[in-house]
């Protein structure tokens, strides 16, 4: 494919993309074809007005600004004039800067984006992580719903991450469509080796948001109990206090807070098993794409998860992993399914690895992604 040179790409995310795995991927996939990419990102860390940097992927530094609005994870309308301030600046930030497609993620940063496309005639791709109240309850979450169906209208291109969230975007009408699973690529991997294994122990790794809704805190007291199992924790979110406190309490919990994403994988290829917990009774999960399924995939990891969430029918039919009960007595049995199960290991790893790499490899999605753009210039 020949090089896009010249073409100006800014890709906005409502949080720090530290790390931020989908957004590092795209952006590195499109630099590397020759466009010019700048992250434009939600610093919630530091009330600091606007601080430039790069963002490294695979060798690669990519530009970019962080607009610092000091705010917390996961306490919703506790954060409502930090998330309003974000808002504002980035309207501003961009009406001071020209590029030629505004790349925004999820509808906290498309929504008040998408009007500065409009009056300065740029090219828009509404990415879509997660698609917000697809049942909605009430007058708002109508109202955002609506609102996020009408950014597919008019959007130059619309990017989902599974076949099955087609569902929620029904009744709109994109001009592009294409689905980019989270998926990693193998180049992220380090080789950094976090703790010597045992073989008399069983090494259980989650890495990711430390929030509510994924039997976190549910998952250390269960594994608290247990000597012969390890929990390895890394990220950041409501819950690093409580981590960092229970590893403090218990030898087999080991908290290493937020982690580049080479030493996720890292982190994740040291360990035997991996967390891709999330409550089915929310809507979103039912279709969710947890990036910790696709990593456990291209690593081979046998992987527990809820039932009737997104992907467990993958788990299921391959027989790569447990499903589970959303709770903590479910989870328990899950683990304990598994490690009874740690002699199939080995073939469930050789066939994780060879649907990633069938089906989900990067290198699949990128080409997507980069058809995509050519489409959009074309």
């Amino acid at each position: 494919m020949k090089k896009e040179m010249g073409k100006k790409i800014c890709i906005i995310r409502s949080n720090p993309v530290k790390p931020d795995s989908r957004v590092e991927k795209e952006a590195w996939s499109l630099a590397k074809a020759g466009y010019d990419i700048h992250i434009l990102a939600w610093d919630r860390d530091t009330d600091v007005d606007e601080m430039e940097g790069f963002v490294n992927v695979a060798n690669m530094d990519i530009p970019i600004t962080w607009l610092g609005h000091k705010a917390s994870y996961g306490e919703g309308l506790k954060n409502l004039w930090s998330y309003l301030a974000f808002q504002v600046h980035m309207r501003k930030w961009l009406m001071r800067h020209d590029f030629d497609v505004i790349h925004a993620c999820d509808f906290d940063t498309a929504f008040f984006s998408r009007s500065v496309v409009k009056r300065k005639k740029e090219r828009f791709v509404f990415d879509i992580f997660d698609f917000l109240y697809s049942e909605p309850c009430n007058f708002m979450q109508r109202c955002v719903k609506r609102a996020q169906l009408h950014l597919v209208n008019y959007s130059d291109a619309t990017i989902i991450c599974t076949e099955e969230r087609k569902e929620q975007i029904k009744g709109s009408n994109p001009k592009r469509l294409i689905v980019i699973h989270n998926t990693p690529f193998e180049t992220q991997a380090s080789n950094e080796t976090f703790f010597e294994k045992s073989n008399d122990k069983v090494y259980i790794a989650y890495v990711g948001v430390l929030q509510d809704y994924r039997l976190l805190k549910e998952t250390a007291e269960v594994i608290s109990g247990l000597n012969n199992v390890e929990f390895h924790v890394g990220g950041f979110g409501k819950y690093d206090t409580y981590f960092s406190n229970m590893s403090k309490k218990f030898s087999n919990i080991k908290f290493y807070g937020r982690l580049p994403y080479n030493q996720t994988l890292a982190l994740e290829k040291n360990c035997d098993i991996m967390l891709a917990i999330y409550d089915p009774t929310i809507a979103n999960h039912k279709l969710a794409a947890p990036n910790k399924f696709y990593e456990s995939l291209m690593l081979g990891k046998p992987v527990i998860m809820v039932k009737d969430t997104g992907m467990s029918r993958i788990i299921e039919t391959n027989n790569i992993g447990v499903l589970i009960e959303y709770s903590k007595s479910g989870l328990l049995a899950g683990i304990n399914q598994l490690i009874a199960q740690k002699h199939c290991w080995k073939e469930m790893g050789e066939r994780m690895m060879h649907l990633y790499s069938d089906q989900y490899n990067w290198n699949i999605m990128e080409g997507k992604l980069l058809n995509l753009y050519k489409d959009i210039f074309d």
